[in-house]
């Protein structure tokens, strides 16, 4: 096995939630800066930590004005919130394959439980890291420090998969192995200037990373294993 530990990014990497975040930053961004932003140009806020977005934005008014973004993506969440292809299939391997699954995220640690919940994946995850858990975002490298104490394994043995520059960045400052998933609403030609380790299209090929390119020949012996056992 490559890898005993991958640690997730939540948001744009398990959770297809993009269409959320950016209709919930273009409304709250629409109302402050009225013509100012589109959705296509607001996707540069998904990724970075609420604070950082609107500290810089409108430092005067930051909490009113996070409070007032949880309080819409609060209300559209459940019903725009979807998994990316093969997501739970894979997940569900990895954790047959003994892999210690975690998830690291800027996002509060409730709503990522709430949307574990809400995408099926209930007890497929070791430790979830959500920023009620440590006191620097990512890219800052605590996150996943935090997560590699709490799953107590070293650092050569763990990996960090994301959709973003953050994502990169923090593994890297850690030191360990990243993944940058292309299914991210970043490019390939943003992402490179911050060297992932990997870069993967499908969560099949993150599964051959984390387990090994034979991943398809384990399976194919242990399935005929188990038939030759019950003849």
């Amino acid at each position: 096995m490559e890898y005993t530990a991958a640690l997730f990014d939540f948001d744009g990497t398990l959770a297809n939630s993009n269409e959320l975040i950016n209709r919930t930053h273009y409304t709250v961004l629409e109302e402050l800066f009225p013509g100012k932003y589109t959705m296509e140009s607001v996707r540069q806020f998904n990724g970075p930590s609420l604070d950082e977005v609107y500290g810089t934005l409108v430092p005067d008014r930051k909490k009113e004005i996070i409070t007032k973004y949880r309080q819409l993506n609060s209300e559209l969440h459940d019903e725009m919130i979807t998994l990316f292809t093969g997501v739970q299939k894979e997940l569900m391997l990895l954790k047959e394959k003994a892999v210690k699954l975690a998830i690291v995220s800027t996002k509060k640690n409730d709503m990522i439980e709430r949307g574990i919940k809400i995408l099926g994946l209930e007890n497929l995850f070791n430790v979830v890291i959500g920023s009620y858990s440590y006191n620097h975002y990512k890219p800052h490298p605590e996150p996943i420090y935090r997560a590699l104490a709490e799953l107590n394994v070293p650092h050569n043995q763990a990996i960090m998969i994301g959709d973003n520059t953050h994502d990169i960045e923090s593994a890297t400052n850690a030191g360990i192995p990243s993944v940058f998933v292309e299914w991210s609403q970043k490019t390939l030609k943003e992402i490179e200037p911050y060297e992932p380790t990997y870069t993967v299209k499908t969560m099949k090929e993150l599964s051959e990373v984390i387990i090994g390119k034979n991943i398809d020949k384990q399976i194919q012996y242990e399935e005929v294993s188990s038939q030759c056992k019950n003849k």
